[in-house]
């Protein structure tokens, strides 16, 4: 197996572990005995034990960014916010063990996971409050607003994780949709 090859396979092994039992079960000697390596051959690899958690949480949020772009390709409302919404789901529906990591953070997280959460949650946040400005421009309060969508889409999120059966993609959808048209202001019209 190459060394890349190895490193994939042990970041697999560790994220089956903290998917099911939390970060505190993914000891070194659990990681490499479900490799079927040594010790010394997961510290060759990532230098130690932390090593090897930011190296899946990095690798992690980035298959997350990379589902995430590939999903709004798959989506074509012409609302942004419920593209981007309608896109969330079709990322987590498709890899649902990576946004586990990222919506309910498993016990013994390392600080670099809740560093990476902040960042993350900063970006969808200038996301929302951007494409809000741009919608309504008269909007009273956009950084709160775009705070109250943020926390209610990942609330949403959750529960499309938690209760699939009842939390359908249709029914999620059709909630942002009404939320969309019935609780945020008519769009700006359009300047001559």
């Amino acid at each position: 197996m190459t060394a890349e090859n190895r490193r994939e396979q042990i970041l697999d092994l560790t994220h089956a572990i903290v998917d099911t039992e939390g970060f505190h079960a993914a000891t070194p000697n659990r990681i490499a005995e479900a490799a079927g390596i040594t010790r010394p051959v997961l510290y060759q690899q990532f230098g130690d034990l932390a090593g090897v958690f930011i190296a899946l949480i990095d690798r992690e949020a980035a298959r997350a960014a990379t589902q995430f772009a590939e999903a709004l390709t798959q989506v074509r409302d012409p609302d942004p916010f419920i593209n981007a919404f309608a896109g969330s789901i079709h990322a987590i529906d498709a890899h649902p063990a990576t946004w586990r990591l990222f919506l309910f953070p498993p016990e013994g997280a390392p600080p670099e996971l809740h560093q990476r959460l902040a960042e993350s949650s900063q970006v969808v946040h200038r996301f929302l409050e951007q494409e809000l400005l741009q919608a309504f421009p008269k909007l009273p309060d956009p950084d709160y607003t775009a705070r109250i969508l943020h926390a209610s889409g990942r609330e949403l999120l959750r529960l499309r994780l938690t209760e699939p059966a009842a939390a359908t993609t249709d029914r999620l959808i059709a909630l942002v949709r009404h939320l969309r048209t019935n609780v945020l202001p008519p769009p700006a019209a359009p300047q001559p």
